[in-house]
């Protein structure tokens, strides 16, 4: 585990200016998650080529995602890159990250990232994965805002991203970015078959609760109002589910048992997919509660689903999938707005973009 930046990029932060609410007090996030690409020149097994039309059409999601929400920043919300193709090289992986921030670069938006499950996947054959290594390439971007990690915790990219009000006397609201981990694995970090996918663990939770203490001391004694971002999702979506029987109209699976959502549970979007949270581990969600900060945490991982939901006050929201490289349809991103003034609420939208070259085969 690593903290703060390389040290040749740390004089980055000494020329970068804060996140701040616009003149009309407004804070514009796209999310877009699973991305999922792979320099279109790699070999695949599986191909022998990448299609280069896939990398073309994720390209476009990203440039017209940008396009229509002129975002004053941009998270990528993990599985950035197919770090699962075991014929990566270095090579391949720096120009793929390269490209899928290129859009950003061009016109100096402001770019976050959190990891999903797939980017390093392949680290244990591939070393040079290592999300340590991958972050150090966005870090070359001169307007990327993650660190390694704010402190020394489990996970790469932790942190905490202030945004000032737009007379920049206050934090108005801050937005946290969490390493959701990829699979449970044991004290060798081997993964452990069949245990699940990972999860926020307790040292970055307590991390959070720490650093959310601070700003609502800052604050004035009240919590400043928060969004997070990470790439698997909680398991308290499924409070919002209902359990009924096999052949169900509408019903998804997992783990044997069937789901459907209720009328009017989801404020926006649809499930087309079993949500795949840890399969326990509901100590985040818990802490959220606790700590009284997170109005909104947003979630990939499950491609096809645009569902929002809320839980006990806080809204679970799933982005669709914005890359070609897996499975799924319909791509695109969210457009998320904050308001300096309305602390307690949000804006969003789900942002599709058609196909180039009408439907691309994908697994």
């Amino acid at each position: 585990m690593a903290m703060g930046l390389p040290a040749s990029k740390r004089h980055n932060r000494n020329f970068i200016d804060p996140l701040c609410f616009g003149g009309d007090g407004k804070f514009r996030i796209l999310h877009l998650t699973d991305i999922h690409e792979v320099d279109p020149d790699m070999d695949d097994n599986e191909d022998k080529t990448i299609p280069q039309r896939k990398s073309e059409e994720t390209m476009n999601v990203i440039e017209q995602c940008i396009e229509r929400t002129h975002p004053d920043l941009i998270v990528f919300g993990g599985d950035n890159i197919s770090g699962y193709w075991q014929e990566f090289t270095y090579d391949y992986m720096y120009k793929t990250i390269k490209r899928i921030t290129a859009p950003a670069a061009e016109r100096n938006i402001p770019l976050a990232i959190v990891f999903g499950n797939h980017d390093a996947e392949c680290e244990y054959m591939l070393p040079f994965l290592m999300k340590e290594n991958q972050i150090g390439i966005y870090a070359e971007y001169g307007n990327f805002r993650n660190t390694f990690n704010d402190e020394d915790i489990s996970g790469c990219g932790n942190c905490s991203l202030p945004v000032l009000s737009s007379d920049g006397s206050r934090v108005a609201w801050n937005i946290w970015c969490m390493d959701s981990n990829d699979y449970v694995r044991d004290d060798r970090y081997n993964v452990i078959e069949g245990a699940g996918y990972g999860f926020v663990q307790p040292d970055q939770i307590k991390w959070y609760e720490k650093q959310a203490a601070e700003l609502k001391k800052s604050n004035g004694g009240q919590a400043v109002p928060s969004v997070l971002f990470q790439h698997i999702p909680v398991h308290q979506e499924y409070n919002v589910l209902k359990e009924v029987s096999e052949g169900t109209d509408g019903a998804v699976e997992r783990n044997g048992k069937y789901y459907t959502a209720p009328d009017g549970v989801f404020s926006d979007g649809e499930m087309h997919e079993a949500p795949c949270p840890p399969d326990s581990h509901g100590e985040e969600f818990e802490s959220w509660k606790k700590t009284g900060d997170i109005v909104a945490a947003f979630f990939g991982h499950d491609h096809t689903n645009t569902f929002t939901a809320e839980v006990d006050g806080i809204k679970l929201v799933q982005t669709p999938s914005a890359g070609y490289h897996s499975y799924g349809k319909k791509r695109g991103g969210r457009l998320i707005v904050l308001d300096e003034n309305i602390p307690d609420s949000i804006e969003s939208e789900i942002i599709f973009i058609e196909p180039l070259y009408g439907e691309v085969t994908c697994k």
